[in-house]
């Protein structure tokens, strides 16, 4: 068990490494982005942060789980692989093609309610580019992370990274573009991405379309379009909210320290991409279930180490001086690092969330999935209407968590009824607890940095000693501390 665990891992780290560099774009940016010199306001960062939630909530309708079906039946499907990825690709690049047109003609409406302003039509133009590009990207990465290819796909993902952020400094800080030089650095960087992705797809754009393997497509995939569509009301509903019921200021200051906390979300996405492949393959074995239950708990605790952390030391992470009189992250946006914290603890349910999505796919109860996502986005919504007016951004932080721990509690309550798993409730309570006093700690002492270097100190004492730990974890520790410190050698 622990040695197909290590496989996961191991995916998971080049995975995780992969995702942040080619997601992490804005992040990386941030200084430049939350630089006057070159986004002159909030509220023009705030542009940023509504364009690109709009990317994002149309993904979905663009894809319409079709990435999702494509993974579960190239496992577990009764056609052959080349003849599902070529259906596949087929329908998405008909559908994309045709919402691109919808979108870019239907730009000056659509940018009258999303920035509550005249005058944005052209970011909405651009946005359709990048959305018809990014969709047909989709697939070929899918089938990097089917035949577990992890090096390739961060090769890749790095490349892409490396290009976009080049072209950000290049329209960005060179032209001073502004938020349409982000853009156009996106735009472009799809357009080769795209390119560079045709050798690794050819070779399964030798199958033959099929309307039978289209039909099991949208019959597994359609269902989980309203579970996106709500997911994002999750995820997204409430930079817009904020835009209505406080400012587009707030939107930008909260935006940029949501990045920060977007740091977990990289993680759980990085997970994600070798999870799924990684329980399908595994799902006929007998001991499945345990090795389902074991992974949650060594995902809990990893990320609950980075929830604690980040959110002690982040502080000091945007505080750091690049040049004079230049921070990490804009001195005008560091009102809103209370957020930073929450929003991490969210992305921990969410990763929770995640993992326990096993039984929805082994059993194929994907239109339930909209269940949970809506009983989530309707708690966000709710949240938001309330908390964000009487307490600004924290309240918005406050509902996101609220939405993600609804999400989480609803998926476990079905899954232990369509799949049980005995998940080793005892260390992961130990973990979540120890996880809430730390933030807590945090938020009503304000601890200096020696406490909080503590704190974080004491939580890997506490959690890597035998008291914790079972005797094959322990063994397994012990192990690899002897390589490590060259006691042993390593095979």
């Amino acid at each position: 068990m622990l040695q197909q665990i290590k496989n996961l891992t191991r995916h998971s780290f080049i995975y995780t490494v992969s995702t942040f560099i080619q997601r992490a774009q804005g992040l990386v940016m941030l200084p430049v982005y939350t630089d006057t010199s070159f986004i002159a306001t909030r509220s023009a960062y705030g542009d940023y942060i509504l364009v690109y939630t709009f990317i994002a909530f149309m993904n979905v309708f663009y894809l319409y789980g079709i990435d999702a079906a494509f993974l579960r039946y190239f496992f577990l499907g009764r056609h052959s692989q080349k003849d599902i990825y070529r259906s596949a690709i087929q329908v998405l690049l008909s559908s994309a093609l045709l919402s691109s047109i919808v979108v870019f003609l239907a730009a000056e409406p659509l940018a009258d309610v999303i920035f509550n302003a005249p005058g944005y039509a052209f970011f909405i133009k651009i946005a359709a580019g990048i959305l018809f590009f990014d969709t047909l990207c989709n697939l070929p990465y899918l089938i990097l992370r089917a035949e577990e290819r992890s090096v390739t796909f961060a090769a890749l993902r790095t490349g892409r990274f490396i290009l976009e952020l080049a072209l950000n400094l290049y329209f960005v800080v060179y032209l001073k573009t502004g938020v349409k030089g982000i853009l156009y650095a996106n735009l472009t960087a799809a357009i080769i991405n795209l390119l560079v992705l045709i050798p690794y797809q050819w070779p399964y754009l030798r199958g033959r379309f099929k309307m039978a393997v289209v039909r099991d497509l949208l019959h597994f995939g359609l269902p989980m379009l309203p579970n996106g569509l709500a997911y994002l009301v999750v995820e997204l509903s409430d930079r817009y909210l904020m835009t209505h019921l406080l400012d587009k200021d707030t939107v930008g200051e909260y935006g940029a320290n949501y990045k920060f906390g977007t740091l977990m979300l990289l993680l759980v996405t990085a997970f994600r991409t070798a999870w799924q492949p990684f329980f399908l393959k595994i799902a006929k074995q007998d001991d499945a279930r345990k090795i389902y239950a074991r992974v949650m708990t060594y995902f809990v605790l990893g990320a609950a180490l980075v929830v604690v952390s980040g959110s002690l030391m982040v502080e000091y992470v945007a505080a750091i001086s690049y040049a004079p009189g230049k921070t990490l992250l804009g001195r005008e946006y560091w009102r809103g690092i209370i957020i930073i914290p929450v929003i991490l603890s969210s992305y921990l349910l969410y990763g929770m969330y995640v993992n326990l999505t096993v039984g929805i796919y082994i059993k194929q109860y994907s239109r339930w999935m909209a269940l949970f996502t809506g009983l989530a986005a309707v708690t966000n919504i709710a949240s938001n209407l309330y908390l964000m007016p009487a307490y600004g951004m924290i309240g918005a932080a406050w509902a996101t968590l609220a939405a993600y721990a609804v999400m989480m509690l609803s998926i476990f309550i079905f899954n232990q009824r369509v799949y049980p798993v005995r998940y080793e409730y005892g260390r992961i309570g130990l973990i979540l607890g120890f996880s809430v006093f730390a933030l807590s700690v945090y938020y009503i002492y304000q601890p200096d940095f020696l406490l909080r270097l503590g704190i974080v100190l004491l939580m890997i004492i506490l959690f890597t000693n035998p008291w914790f730990l079972k005797k094959d974890e322990w063994r397994y520790l012990r192990t690899l501390y002897r390589r490590v410190s060259g006691g042993e050698e390593t095979s």
